[in-house]
This record gives structure tokens, sequence and C-alpha cells, in this order.
């Protein structure tokens, strides 16, 4: 019986040439978890959506829509490259290989 071995953190192994995430929600949760995971993986492209014209725009702007420590470069470093802010939902949702929900979650009234 043969066994894969399980590939180490440093071991170049991918099981796609180039992965695609879109994220729904472009604001204090989606935004910068992308923002992260185009920093840190290269190879994947990610593409943040949201239906806020407005909020994209921020997004595409030298002004972010949020603040956090070290955002700002690690956003302007990656954007265009492969870390994209699109209010094209339906596009982004068609292209992606993995899609991230980052939405407001209602609250109960009664």
């Amino acid at each position: 019986m043969s066994c894969t071995p399980t590939p180490r953190l440093d071991d170049k192994f991918t099981m796609v040439d180039k992965t695609k995430i879109a994220c729904i929600g472009a604001g204090y949760v989606g935004g910068p978890t992308m923002a992260m995971i185009a920093h840190k993986a290269h190879h994947i492209t990610v593409t943040v959506l949201d239906i806020s014209e407005a909020r994209i725009s921020a997004w595409n702007s030298d002004t972010l829509p949020i603040y956090e420590p070290g955002l700002d470069e690690i956003v302007k470093e990656r954007r265009g490259k492969n870390l994209f802010f699109s209010t094209d939902v339906a596009r982004g949702i068609d292209e992606a290989d993995i899609i991230f929900v980052s939405v407001n979650t209602p609250t109960k009234t009664k």
C-alpha cells in the first residue's frame, strides 16, 4: 500500500496552477481578510465584490474606507496584481473557484 506524504509548508505543492477567490462584501472583515490572502499568496487572484459603488471606489483609491495598521501598504502593493475590487458581483462569482461571503449578519428584532 502506498501513501502520499503530507506536503510541508516549504514544499512547492499546488493543486491548481492558479486559484481565484471572490469575496462578497467589502467591509471590515472582507476587505482586510482578502488583502492578507493576496499579500501572503501571490499565486491566488482575489476579487472583493460589493454592490456599493462608493465602497468599491474607496478601496480602489488612495483613501481606504477602513483603517487597520499596515493595510494601506498591503492594498497598494497588491491592488491590480492579484487583488481587485469590483461591483460586478455576478461576473466575480462566475469566475471564482472559491467564494467567501462576508456580509452584515442580520439581528433579531423580536
